[in-house]
C-alpha cells in the first residue's frame, strides 16, 4: 500500500515513519509492504495524490486543515482513505461525522495504527476486486484489463499504434491515437499525459523528479530517452 503522512511537525512525521517502518516489518506477510512518502503540507503532496491508498493527517497548529484537505481531496476524486491524527482526548470523533473519514489518537500507538493499516488494507483489496476494466480491441480479439494493472500507454500517433503496458509484463498492442486513449481511461484522473507520447498511470508511479520517472514495477524511464522514443 501507499501511505502519504502529512504533517506540519517535523517530529509528528518522523515518529510516524518510525511507527509504519515497524508496522511495514510487522504486517508485511498479511497487507504487504508500505511505500511512504512525507510531505510537510499540501502543495507538493496534491500533486501526487492519485497514488495514495491512506492519507495521514496531522496538523497541530491547525486541525481544522486536515478538514479543508479532506474536502480537497474529495473534490479530486483522490481514491485513498483518510485518517485525521487528533489530541487523545478529543471528543469530536471525525469517523461519525465525517463518511469514510477515520481518526487515530496522538500519541500514535502500535496497535490503533495497525488496526488502521489492515482495515485500509481491506478497503483497498475491495477496490481492487471492483476494479473497473478497460476494452481494448485488436485486430483478431479483445481484451478486458483492470485500469489499475495498466502501468502506462505508448502513443505512436504517426503509425496509429497504441501500446499498453502492464503490471504482469504484457504489452498490448493495438491501432489507435490519442483520441483513443482518451476514451479509453480519459475519464480516470490517475492516468495523465507526463510527457509527449506517454500516458502514465500515476498510481503505479513511485518516484519522480525533474529528470525521470520510476514505477512501481522497477521501470525507470528519463525523459530525455522518452523523448527519443519516436525519434
Amino acid at each position: 500500500m501507499y501511505v502519504a503522512i502529512i504533517a506540519d511537525n517535523v517530529a509528528d512525521r518522523k515518529q510516524a515513519e518510525r511507527l509504519l517502518d515497524r508496522a511495514n516489518t510487522a504486517l508485511a506477510s498479511d497487507i504487504g509492504t508500505l511505500y511512504v512518502s512525507t510531505f510537510g503540507d499540501e502543495a507538493s503532496f496534491l500533486l501526487a495524490c492519485m497514488k495514495f491508498d491512506l492519507f495521514l493527517l496531522d496538523f497541530d497548529h491547525d486541525p481544522q486543515h486536515s478538514l479543508d484537505i479532506v474536502d480537497k481531496l474529495k473534490e479530486m476524486n483522490a481514491p485513498g482513505v483518510c485518517a485525521i491524527c487528533k489530541a487523545e482526548d478529543e471528543p469530536f470523533s471525525y469517523e461519525t461525522a465525517i463518511a469514510g473519514v477515520y481518526s487515530i489518537d496522538k500519541p500514535i500507538l502500535t496497535a490503533p495504527l495497525q488496526k488502521l493499516l489492515r482495515d485500509v488494507y481491506q478497503q483497498v483489496e475491495e477496490k481492487r476486486r471492483q476494479n473497473t476494466l478497460i476494452e481494448l480491441r485488436c485486430e483478431l480479439d479483445t481484451h478486458y484489463v483492470p485500469k489499475d494493472e495498466i502501468l502506462y500507454i505508448v502513443i505512436d500517433e504517426s503509425a496509429r499504434k497504441l501500446a499498453y503496458h502492464l503490471t504482469d509484463d504484457r504489452v498490448i498492442e493495438l491501432s489507435g491515437n490519442m483520441n483513443d486513449v482518451a476514451k479509453a481511461v480519459g475519464s480516470y484522473p490517475e492516468f495523465l499525459i507526463k510527457i509527449k507520447n506517454i500516458c502514465f498511470n500515476t498510481f503505479h508511479i513511485k518516484e519522480e523528479n525533474k529528470k525521470s520517472i520510476l514505477l512501481s514495477n522497477g521501470e525507470c524511464f528519463s525523459y530525455p530517452l522518452l523523448h527519443q522514443l519516436f525519434g
